[in-house]
């Protein structure tokens, strides 16, 4: 049942029929209004006209006629008024005009029936009769959603009155927004620049629930309810769940698949998104998605909805595969979420082309915040990434829509949980049909449009506007000043204006004499006033407004904030601006004298003691001490000079926080609150002493290298040693990170190195893990720098544990399988190499290792930690046990605010925190570029697979009967065709075989390629590939474009020119191409790869200076960047072996120079055996 009569206004207009409705016949129309029987109803000047149905076949007529009203005499008393004025231009009329109009002998409301002609054809008599009385009720209704209407019924346009009063019209100020103006071409295509894109902190944005709450009124007139309580539980509704459903851990103990495996099994490959480009119509709607190749499945009446989705699910780890559109529509994505977290969002009406109304939800931009980031953002808009008609849109408003899709698709999945939290609140129809209203509800939540037609529904969208209109308030040519003065505790208030964008400020008064902005700003002093309303004062007369402290605290409290929000720059006295307020604070100090060493933080909790306090400023007092202040005091006070902010909900919720603080601190939590300097927000205060030693943790002391090394450490892998070291000596796990290239290996070997010649190796052991692909390398790498070592490896299928050795090599695959055998040694050191192998803490493969028992631990990872920081925890759950806490811990504490709200200052914590237990060192530091050449080469060992190892030793033992029975040219030409199939059988067994069926696991080589490949793809840089052969170039970019779901291209000699200049043209430029395969030959002579800065060598031609020359294509004039080189060889095999003999004997390279592989071929036959027979390897 409708609600007539819900203003004054509206309340007024029945009230003076019921007081001559002698025969209580109003009533009965209530019933004929609340059935809509009343309809075609039309105000003429000062004539109503409808039509009511009846008990008869056609409908009866109504029409009533008012007196018509003097407007000059109106227009007189409204100038006279000035105060008036404001709640006109924001549609609302005072009762204060009622009694002036009523002082002036103009009568709004009739007395009795001779004051008006009301007629109906109908056969009843008396006056009024219930079809004149629905008629009644509905004018009625429509005096409640717009005042003025009880003017015009009088024929007097009040709107225009006002007009005369401004060099403006007031439907002008007022208007709404027509879609159409949104989709303004951009004047110019701007260069955007989104190297910053990761600098953004979301965390900035305050939560602004309680400011919307405040600056929104209740019962707007255009919902039968109270719509501003509805909106409030949405919001918070959305605080709870932005996206409309609870997040998971980065693993599931029940699902083995990673985020990247469960993104890819819901949407596909990322790889197949070449841009992300929408398509919008006139009437707000997406009407195509683009991935560059095709139209997207995305197109379904839920377009918004998987918009959001699929953003919402792409995993962090996958951000440096985006294309710069959807790295950019990522960013949105996780702007709209944190404004859903943070109720920093707000609603706008537009309109369409049709007549009809849509809401669409935008950032709450009247916070500077929020303004700031959406300005930032903007900058680095693509510029076709949402068109209208192929043209591009200004790059603030593309932000907007984009942001709009989003939060509309997020709604999608909220808007029924949101519905159902209002009805367990209020008496709400359980099926949205039966509700009159329902299409406010579409409106605001599910992005409908509606065309509001009808007499009974056609001020809807204005209400709606002047309800909103204050969010916008900033949005104007001029601003608003509200200057604040201290008078010894009296305060002053005065609103002053600029109309030159701060440049000058002027007084109040002086502003209105602008016509161009009077009504404007009469709009604002009206709104204004509903705020403060001692400000309708500053429009009346000049007088000084002066509130004492307590009636000003409520004011710097609730309002002044709202003001702020809604544009108002607010200006304080000094003596207001730091505001103090109490918060926790922790201090740590020493319990007795502490001997600094390193291992004295073994046993922190026995050496520290703390204590929780309260801080006021500078100032910390005890518990008891701030309770007695509580006792006395709430609010604003002062205390001594400073003003002290105790505000009721702040104040009980450090309370309650104080009272669940823990009584003892673990080991952990006095490390992260010494390192970090806060604690659960608590700000953290250190006593000299335990500073002290905190400083030493944070500073490596040079360790001497052993002397027994056979490397040349560069000055930063000198400090990762010493680093490596000082943490074994206290007792702490480290985790490696540097760079691929940058030596991680050769800094641990050395670490190992100086452990046994210091004894910790006399009666412990060393065991390393790696992947399978990397166990050679391992191998020739400890077998090169640290001959001294005495190494095992624990490989095969009879492998046995020896006695005799200093460290043992395994896999991880075997560290899994043979966990119990591993646990009865004692090791001294555990280290991982490839750490995120145990990423996933659920997998067998992570408890496994992790069970291992070892005084000492070293993860070793080239991944970035800002790429996959959740994975980090499981890591350091390796190398240090709880140290993060449990994964929700530290998803609350760390990965949540990091990776979604991009926290600067959380991600600043987590540095301080892991700074003494994790090294990331990375290419373009200034202390480290200056210490690399510029070219660094890496020799990558490949075990061969069983596979290749049986076709090699076929080959050989074939191969080697005929040549053994030959002599001379022949002789010659089998040696050659001997190394040519070896190399095949080396590179990939399809290679020799011909075959077209291949993986990547039948390979050493492609196995060794994929782990390098990997590794560079999470550094989002660029490779490039050479290979001799044209048959294994088509292998390798098969298998690699199976394994990254990518085109893979592959430049050789037989492509046209124009093939080959568009294939270096989009390596060169698009972010896409990474990876390029270029055949030796073809690369020889006149490219230029500087894109590229690592160059992998997958087979050799035993020719320094073909390689040279194919490495050079990358490195050349213009190339910036250090560039990796990566030699790929088969261990054990004639590969290894002629590499040694050409790095050791300089006159052989020569040769090799001048005559390729020829050389070879004067080897005897027990030299030739001697060169490719297979040796022992891993």
């Amino acid at each position: 049942m409708s609600i007539y009569g819900r203003t004054w206004w509206g309340k007024k207009w029945l009230q003076s029929f019921s007081e001559v409705d002698y025969d209580n016949r109003l009533s009965r129309g209530r019933t004929y209004a609340n059935t809509g029987r009343a309809f075609g109803i039309q105000i003429n000047g000062n004539t109503i006209t409808a039509k009511v149905s009846g008990s008869r076949p056609h409908p009866y007529k109504v029409k009533i006629t008012l007196n018509e009203l003097n407007s000059s005499a109106i227009r007189c008393i409204i100038e006279n008024s000035p105060s008036i004025l404001p709640k006109l231009i924001n549609r609302q009329l005072p009762t204060l005009l009622f009694d002036k109009l009523n002082d002036s002998g103009i009568k709004l409301f009739p007395s009795n029936w001779e004051e008006m002609n009301a007629s109906c054809n109908c056969p009843d008599w008396a006056m009024p009769c219930k079809h004149i009385a629905a008629v009644i009720y509905l004018i009625a209704a429509e005096i409640d959603k717009n005042p003025f209407v009880i003017f015009n019924i009088h024929n007097c346009d009040l709107l225009s009155l006002i007009d005369d009063f401004g060099n403006g019209k007031l439907e002008n100020i007022q208007s709404i927004l027509k879609i159409n103006d949104l989709f303004k071409s951009s004047s110019k295509v701007k260069v955007y620049d989104q190297v910053n894109l990761n600098d953004i902190d979301l965390s900035t944005i305050p939560n602004l629930a309680s400011c919307i709450e405040n600056i929104l009124t209740n019962n707007p007139l255009f919902f039968e309810k109270n719509f501003h309580s509805i909106l409030q539980t949405a919001y918070k509704h959305w605080q709870k769940y932005p996206t409309g459903k609870s997040d998971y851990f980065f693993y599931s103990s029940k699902k083995k698949l990673s985020e990247e495996e469960l993104f890819t099994s819901k949407w596909g490959s990322i790889e197949h998104w070449q841009t992300f480009q929408l398509f919008i119509n006139d009437q707000y709607q997406v009407i195509q998605v683009s991935n560059g190749i095709a139209n997207s499945f995305m197109l379904s009446e839920s377009v918004s909805r998987n918009i959001a989705q699929f953003l919402n699910d792409i995993p962090i780890s996958l951000l440096h595969k985006l294309n710069p559109e959807l790295r950019f529509m990522h960013m949105i994505s996780q702007f709209a979420r944190m404004l859903m977290e943070k109720s920093a969002l707000v609603p706008q009406i537009l309109q369409n082309k049709r007549g009809e109304f849509i809401i669409r939800w935008i950032p709450a931009l009247f916070n500077e915040s929020v303004k700031e980031i959406h300005r930032k953002i903007s900058s680095m808009c693509p510029p076709l990434l949402i068109q209208y008609q192929k043209t591009s849109i200004e790059p603030e408003e593309q932000v907007n829509i984009a942001i709009s899709l989003i939060l509309l698709g997020y709604m999608a999945n909220n808007f029924p949980a949101a519905l159902d939290k209002y009805r367990e609140k209020n008496t709400f129809p359980s099926s949205m049909d039966k509700y009159r209203d329902k299409h406010i509800f579409a409106l605001f939540f599910t992005g409908s449009a509606y065309k509001f037609s009808e007499f009974s529904n056609r001020e809807i969208p204005q209400a709606i506007n002047l309800w909103l209109s204050r969010l916008y308030l900033t949005d104007k040519p001029y601003k608003l000043y509200l200057m604040v003065k201290d008078y010894y505790e009296r305060f002053e208030l005065d609103i002053q204006v600029s109309l030159d964008d701060g440049k000058s400020i002027i007084k109040l008064k002086k502003a209105l004499s602008n016509c161009s902005t009077k009504l404007s700003i009469l709009s604002d002093m009206g709104m204004l006033s509903e705020y403060i309303p001692e400000l309708e004062r500053s429009i009346d007369d000049s007088s000084r407004l002066l509130f004492s402290l307590d009636d000003f605290a409520p004011l710097f409290l609730n309002i002044l904030p709202v003001l702020r929000a809604i544009g108002v720059i607010v200006i304080l006295p000094k003596s207001l601006e730091k505001i103090l307020k109490p918060k926790l604070s922790l201090n740590l100090s020493a319990k007795g004298k502490i001997e600094e060493d390193r291992k004295s933080f073994l046993t922190l909790e026995k050496l520290l003691k703390f204590d929780w306090k309260i801080a006021i400023g500078d100032k910390e007092i005890s518990i008891t001490e701030f309770k007695k202040l509580l006792k006395d005091s709430r609010g604003l006070i002062k205390i001594i000079d400073q003003y002290v902010l105790l505000d009721d909900k702040e104040v009980e919720a450090l309370l309650k926080k104080f009272d669940k603080l823990p009584e003892r601190l673990s080991q952990a939590e006095l490390m992260q609150a010494a390192l970090g300097g806060e604690l659960d927000g608590a700000k953290v205060g250190l006593d000299q002493q335990i500073k002290s030693l905190f400083e030493k943790l944070n500073t490596y002391v040079p360790v001497d290298v052993p002397s027994n090394l056979t490397a040349q450490l560069r000055p930063y892998q000198k400090r990762g040693f010493s680093w490596l070291v000082q943490n074994i000596e206290t007792g702490f796990g480290s985790i490696i990170a540097d760079d691929m290239g940058l030596g991680k290996t050769l800094q641990v070997i050395a670490a190992i190195l100086y452990c046994k010649n210091v004894g910790f190796l006399d009666e412990d052991k060393v065991l390393i893990v790696a992947p399978t692909s990397i166990l050679s390398n391992w191998q020739r790498e400890m077998e090169r720098f640290a001959s001294e070592l005495k190494l095992f490896i624990y490989h095969g299928q009879n492998r046995e544990l020896a006695n005799d050795y200093d460290v043992a090599l395994t896999s991880y695959g075997l560290a899994r399988r043979d966990k119990k055998e591993l646990n009865r040694v004692g090791w001294f050191l555990l280290v991982i190499d490839e750490a995120q192998n145990i990423k996933n803490p659920h997998s067998e493969q992570s408890k496994a290792i992790k069970a291992i028992a070892a005084k000492n631990r070293i993860a070793m990872s080239g991944t970035p930690v800002e790429n996959r920081l959740l994975e980090y925890w499981s890591i350091f759950d390796f190398t240090n046990k709880y140290y993060l806490g449990t994964p929700k811990e530290f998803k609350t504490h760390f990965a949540t605010p990091i990776e979604k709200a991009r926290d600067k200052v959380c991600l600043e914590k987590f540095m301080k925190v892991t700074h003494p237990f994790m090294l990331r060192r990375v290419k373009s530091d200034k202390s480290i570029i200056e210490d690399l050449p510029d070219k660094i080469e890496n020799n990558r060992y490949c075990s061969l697979t069983p596979e290749q190892t049986a076709l090699y030793q076929e080959v050989v033992n074939t191969t080697m009967k005929k040549i053994e029975r030959s002599e001379g040219i022949e002789r010659k030409g089998l040696i050659l065709k001997l190394i040519n199939a070896l190399k095949q059988v080396c590179n990939h067994p399809s290679h020799f075989g011909k075959k077209k069926r291949a993986s990547i696991e039948q390979s050493g080589k492609m196995q060794m390629l994929e782990e390098i490949l990997i590794g560079i793809s999470e550094l989002a840089e660029k490779s490039l590939i050479f290979t001799q052969y044209t048959e294994m170039g088509e292998i390798i970019a098969r298998l690699l474009e199976e394994k990254f779901e990518s085109k893979v291209p592959f430049l050789h000699g037989s492509l046209s020119r124009k093939a080959r200049d568009k294939m270096v043209n989009d390596f060169e430029n698009s972010f896409r191409s990474n990876i390029l395969i270029v055949s030796l030959k073809a690369g020889g002579t006149g490219l230029n790869l500087t894109a590229a800065n690592h160059v992998i060598h997958y087979d050799l031609w035993w020719n320094p200076a073909v390689e040279a020359q194919a490495t050079d294509r990358a490195y050349r004039i213009g190339q910036e960047r250090n560039v990796m080189v990566y030699r790929l060889l088969s261990t054990g095999t004639f590969e290894e072996r002629i590499d040694e003999m050409i790095q050791s004997k300089k006159e052989l390279a020569n040769l090799t120079i001048s005559s390729g592989e020829s050389w070879i071929t004067e080897f005897s036959n027990n030299q030739l055996k001697d060169l490719i027979n297979i040796r022992n390897a891993v």
